[in-house]
């Protein structure tokens, strides 16, 4: 039998306090940042990873995902035993293990118009693990009215990009990379994606969110970089501001559209259906309503894991949101969402 250790701050963080660059003065101001962490595959989950090891006293991960068997060559919260768990979920599970001394907030939701300002709020810088454009200038936009640093990363293939972006010290993300297309943009599954691409990013996002948050050395304020892995090529390109910008100059409503209630994961038959209104029910009473309909596969403290027909499978969220994989188109998705609310005998539509 293995007696298990009390932790011990000082013994855990030895190796970083004694850098001169650091100290006891910086591992304090590590210990009291706040870091949202947003998107937790294979950015965001290395992200916080290394975040947590050097004792950011409070992460906030915000995902609104499940764990699937392809999300694990890369992302390494995780592990087979968390498949169909909410990401947020298992991460905090993860980070608890490897460092119980700090605080982590779940927030098992995609970021949207509506939710945005709390998700930043309060924060002293934010983490992109992101793998859209849409979402990534909603929360460039968010941080820039509230001149919170944005730790931005992007890796695909064997390539990669980072930056800090932190107005009005700096250009922003829509400085440099204005109205970009998602549908135009490859994906890891269009291009692939390896492991150690995003591991490198993400290992670099939090060195940066460190130099930030200690205030050590000189950050990528004001840069690009650009890495190409075949060649290990490394480069820094000086950015500017964009005189128009609508980012720089505060403008948060352009980007509102009118599809805040279904987002379609690009190139998995899945989508997210956000709830017109909240379902005003427990997890437990929502399983107990729908095992007689569906098989159950797996339930947590934050989500439901069914069967649908024809091997749809649906993660049902509090207080209603859900994840409907294996459709064909969002008309379909809707479909099953409003028959699965009519089995719970509940009026969300109006």
């Amino acid at each position: 039998m293995i007696t298990q250790l009390p932790f011990d701050p000082d013994e855990f963080y030895s190796r970083q306090m004694v850098l001169p660059e650091l100290g006891r003065r910086g591992q304090d101001k590590l210990r009291r940042s706040k870091v949202a962490i947003v998107g937790l595959g294979g950015l965001g989950s290395v992200s916080a990873l290394y975040l947590a090891l050097a004792g950011v006293g409070y992460l906030r991960l915000v995902d609104q995902d499940t764990v699937e068997l392809n999300n694990l060559h890369r992302q390494v919260l995780y592990s087979l035993d968390n498949l169909r768990y909410p990401k947020v979920e298992a991460a905090t599970q993860r980070i608890h293990q490897i460092n119980p001394n700090l605080k982590v907030e779940p927030i098992p939701e995609n970021v949207r118009e509506n939710n945005v300002e709390e998700i930043v709020k309060g924060m002293d810088c934010v983490v992109d693990g992101l793998d859209n454009m849409g979402t990534r200038y909603l929360i460039n936009r968010t941080c820039a009215k509230h001149q919170i640093p944005y730790v931005f990363g992007a890796a695909i293939g064997i390539e990669g990009n980072l930056s800090v972006f932190a107005p009005p010290e700096t250009p922003c993300l829509e400085c440099i990379l204005p109205g970009l297309d998602d549908s135009q943009l490859p994906t890891c599954q269009t291009r692939g994606v390896l492991g150690t691409t995003t591991g490198i990013i993400g290992t670099m996002q939090a060195m940066e969110s460190v130099k930030l948050l200690a205030g050590i050395g000189e950050t990528l304020k004001g840069k690009l970089m650009v890495c190409d892995f075949r060649d290990m090529y490394f480069t820094k390109i000086n950015i500017f501001e964009r005189p128009d910008c609508p980012a720089c100059q505060g403008k948060i409503a352009e980007l509102i559209t009118d599809k805040e209630r279904l987002v379609w994961l690009c190139g998995r038959k899945t989508a997210n259906v956000n709830p017109p209104k909240p379902i005003g029910m427990e997890l437990e009473e929502i399983h107990n309503k729908l095992k007689s309909h569906f098989k159950m596969l797996m339930k947590s403290s934050l989500v439901i894991v069914f069967e649908y027909d024809g091997g749809v499978e649906v993660s049902l969220f509090k207080p209603g949101r859900m994840l409907i994989k294996n459709v064909e188109d969002e008309e379909e998705a809707l479909k099953i969402y409003k028959d699965i609310i009519s089995k719970l005998g509940v009026e969300i539509f109006s």
